[in-house]
């Protein structure tokens, strides 16, 4: 089972963290340092941990896996820097946060490959155009600065598309067959009305509108 997280979030907000301004830069490495702050370790040291110089790494040194973001994953993002391959996972979990902690709303879907396709084509039968199915954003290209990783896709509708798709879901729910699909697809209508609303809080603000960026985790 995947699952596929979904973001009320303008895109090129998402795009300007690369690189971003030093006023944003400020905010979003505090959203990271929370975040991804290290447990502290009741570890003590022993005779081994002393001996140092023996080894080529200090015995009680934190193993960082590929996934786990660095303070220097988090520099290398929000300067537009190169994110070298073996960082890219923990770039990519890096960007979730700061969209997550951004974001106007959020919410989540457990979908496989094939529950994704069925749902689609369950909407498809009730009349929704393929250009605002699930698989259709999950296809649309995001131009973020960094690169895709095995296991993880990533795209976005804009504003508009939002709100149309809130509009043909409601409009297809009565064609939708099954209990579990018919929830699912409710429960998205309803998180989607918001975008609306999202809009004019975010103008007031000096935001731009939010679009609707996923993650999906498959």
């Amino acid at each position: 089972m995947g699952e596929l997280r979904l973001y009320a979030i303008g895109i090129d907000e998402v795009r300007d963290m690369f690189g971003a301004s030093p006023a944003d830069t400020e905010r979003l490495r505090a959203i990271a340092a929370e975040a991804f702050a290290p447990q502290a370790s009741e570890k003590k040291l022993g005779l081994i941990g002393r001996l140092g110089p023996i080894f080529r790494r200090a015995p009680d040194a934190p193993v960082v896996s590929a996934a786990t973001p660095t303070p220097q994953d988090v520099n290398a993002l929000l300067a537009g820097a190169y994110i070298p391959t073996d960082r890219v996972a923990a770039a990519w979990r890096i960007l979730e946060v700061l969209v997550q902690k951004t974001a106007w709303g959020s919410t989540m879907l457990d979908v496989s490959q094939q529950s994704l396709d069925d749902l689609d084509f369950a909407l498809a039968r009730g009349g929704v155009s393929a250009s605002v199915g699930l698989r259709h954003l999950l296809n649309s290209g995001t131009q973020l600065n960094v690169l895709p990783i095995h296991a993880l896709t990533v795209g976005y509708h804009p504003h508009q598309t939002a709100l149309d798709m809130s509009a043909a879901y409601r409009k297809a729910m009565p064609g939708v067959k099954t209990e579990q699909q018919q929830e699912t697809v409710a429960a998205l209508v309803k998180w989607l009305d918001g975008f609306a609303a999202w809009a004019d809080v975010a103008a007031s603000l000096g935001r731009p509108a939010p679009d609707l960026v996923g993650f999906w985790a498959n």
